[in-house]
């Protein structure tokens, strides 16, 4: 597991613009291990799957211990008061014992669902862990956005002027100040969108934590910086060692196999042991008894019970086996998404925005010294374009750490360890 743990080491971005009016630093802007954090502390969701883990512990200590002793009483009223004898009374105790193993076979069967219940817990809080850390990716995404936004309407903010001065002088048609003007309202448009976004987010932030959807969230930190992913063999063996509703499941077989061992025990006979004093009786060393009871098993309620019982091992195992594909499936294919998440990164920072920059550059310098028409649309696309690599870039770096998120799920908590220690019994997600 340790190899996993240190293939994705992720390390902090470098060379790239922070959000705007994000921190530079964890402690003045929002991290992800805050916000994971924050999310684990407040969500009501874990509170109550807990205390169902916890009831499912208690019935552990019961589960073995023996049937509460029988006590019976009984009077013959018409003796009371008679001139010859006192009250003539009847009183029994019995204990029931069932088949020996019968109460260990409850106890492992009741340690076996306490254990699927506290994975289950355990599970839980990795998916709310996911879940935070692919909406921080999204706030992240949203603030880089906006910021992308802000620099180009300045940008083209300064080029209408440009283009205004242009034409007041006759360099340059109107043609030049409309485009410009065109492209201001397309950015005015995705800013519309971006706040629409950046407000969804918000809610569903907030919705993690058991806050009111309009609570303000502090701006993001930077993302991570795309790390190397671990092969598939190695997620693939972390996930079947540690994924958490896998180790329920597995948990649920073993209490299902207990309950076809105990259908079996039920189906042998459990003794009663009896003690009693009954004084109807006429001679002294008659009013003193002691006996055993013995239930005889036999009809089809046993043989149903047994019957029910493999049929519900055969419906967890069959379970277990569908859920582990899936997570085998899933986890290619988001460590798929995830690989071409770094590919589409390193492309536009190595080969994309590079050439963008040198197409603008080329596209300012014509329209600097030469005055037709088409030279001021050229500028405008090859902004358009910057603007949309930048976007792009931005939202393959969220891509990356969301698919991150989700490989640390499926995977139990390998690639990242939880900001808070698990409560519940024998699990550290």
């Amino acid at each position: 597991m340790a190899h996993v743990e240190a293939t994705v080491a992720v390390r902090p971005a470098r060379g790239s613009s922070p959000p705007e009016g994000a921190a530079q630093t964890s402690a003045a802007g929002l991290s992800a291990d805050v916000l994971v954090q924050h999310v684990l502390q407040r969500n009501p969701g874990i509170e109550a799957m807990q205390a169902a883990a916890d009831a499912a512990g208690a019935r552990i200590e019961s589960a073995g211990a023996l049937d509460d002793p029988m006590v019976s009483y009984a009077v013959a009223p018409d003796t009371a008061g008679g001139p010859r004898q006192g009250l003539n009374q009847n009183v029994q105790i019995s204990q029931r014992f069932p088949w020996p193993g019968t109460l260990d076979l409850r106890t492992r069967v009741a340690t076996a669902e306490a254990e699927s219940a506290d994975q289950q817990v355990a599970d839980l809080r990795l998916r709310l862990t996911a879940l935070a850390r692919a909406d921080y990716a999204q706030w992240y995404y949203v603030h880089r956005a906006l910021a992308i936004n802000a620099e180009n309407t300045r940008l083209v903010t300064h080029l209408r002027g440009v283009a205004e001065a242009a034409y007041a002088s006759g360099q340059s048609p109107q043609q030049d100040v409309l485009q410009a003007e065109v492209g201001l309202v397309r950015l005015q448009n995705q800013a519309l969108e971006l706040k629409r976004l950046q407000r969804t987010v918000q809610a569903k932030i907030n919705t993690l934590q058991n806050l009111d959807p309009d609570t303000a969230v502090p701006a993001p930190v930077e993302l991570p910086r795309e790390a190397p992913l671990p092969t598939s063999a190695a997620l693939q063996d972390a996930a079947l060692a540690r994924y958490p509703m896998l180790r329920s499941l597995d948990a649920r077989v073993d209490a299902s196999r207990g309950q076809v061992d105990l259908a079996h025990k039920n189906a042998l006979p459990h003794v009663s042991l009896l003690a009693g004093y009954n004084s109807l009786m006429d001679m002294p060393a008659k009013r003193l008894t002691v006996g055993v009871a013995i239930n005889i098993p036999f009809g089809g309620n046993h043989r149903g019970e047994v019957s029910e019982a493999n049929a519900r091992l055969h419906e967890s195992e069959a379970r277990r086996a569908d859920a582990r594909n899936q997570l085998l499936s899933n986890l290619e294919q988001t460590r798929a998404t995830a690989v071409q998440a770094v590919a589409t990164i390193q492309l536009y920072n190595g080969k994309m925005l590079p050439l963008i920059r040198l197409n603008m550059q080329a596209a300012e310098a014509d329209y600097s010294n030469g005055s037709g028409t088409g030279d001021f649309l050229k500028l405008i696309t090859a902004q358009q374009q910057y603007l949309m690599a930048e976007l792009e870039l931005a939202r393959a770096r969220a891509d990356f750490y969301t698919q991150l998120a989700s490989l640390n799920y499926q995977t139990g908590g390998a690639i990242w360890p939880s900001p808070l220690p698990a409560t519940s019994r024998n699990t550290t997600p």
